[in-house]
């Protein structure tokens, strides 16, 4: 999705940035905690002048490292911001995955769930190999696939941690399951 431009962080992480740090307490904090450090390590280093130079072309690539890594940070979090707020509007107008379609899903995935107990004596997800109940398994892949973002942008195990959490819960019916899952409703 890498549609930020540099133009657009450098604006963002420019000025505006700088404003805002210095009305944040917790950031002024931290900057004062960062400059008593840096004294108290020039101080009491006894380094040469040598040693200084070294010091000061690893700050430097230190601090070009952090730009970058917050740069990056920043973009990320306004791709996943724009990518919520779209699938949110996208939704609305019903041209993906519906609450309707996705409620059908978790109806299926029930079943699935129902026929794999009776068969197995167990709810296991047996995989694409696993003959005709596999493929009905494949379910789940369309469900995850179709799940809103706040349920996919999180980490792989936190992401089917959650998705288990909303289908396999008997407190909640299809229909609000679905609402979840489609991002209806917060997850």
């Amino acid at each position: 999705m890498d549609f930020v431009t540099d133009e657009f962080i450098l604006a963002r992480t420019g000025e505006v940035l700088e404003a805002r740090l210095r009305g944040s307490e917790k950031f002024q904090q931290q900057v004062k905690a960062l400059h008593e450090a840096s004294k108290a390590f020039s101080k009491g280093s006894g380094m040469s002048k040598k040693c200084w130079k070294l010091y000061d072309i690893l700050e430097d690539e230190w601090t070009k490292y952090n730009i970058l890594y917050g740069e990056e940070a920043y973009r990320l979090g306004f791709e996943d911001g724009v990518q919520v707020a779209s699938e949110r509007q996208i939704r609305v107008e019903g041209s993906v995955l519906s609450v309707k379609d996705m409620t059908h899903l978790i109806y299926l995935y029930d079943a699935i769930r129902e026929l794999n107990k009776l068969l197995f004596g167990e709810w296991e997800i047996h995989g694409r190999d696993g003959g005709i109940i596999g493929v009905l398994d494949r379910v789940c892949d369309v469900i995850e696939d179709g799940a809103c973002a706040e349920v996919r942008m999180r980490g792989e195990d936190e992401m089917y941690e959650c998705l288990t959490d909303i289908l396999d819960n008997p407190g909640m019916t299809p229909e609000e399951r679905a609402e979840k899952l489609a991002g209806a409703v917060g997850v």
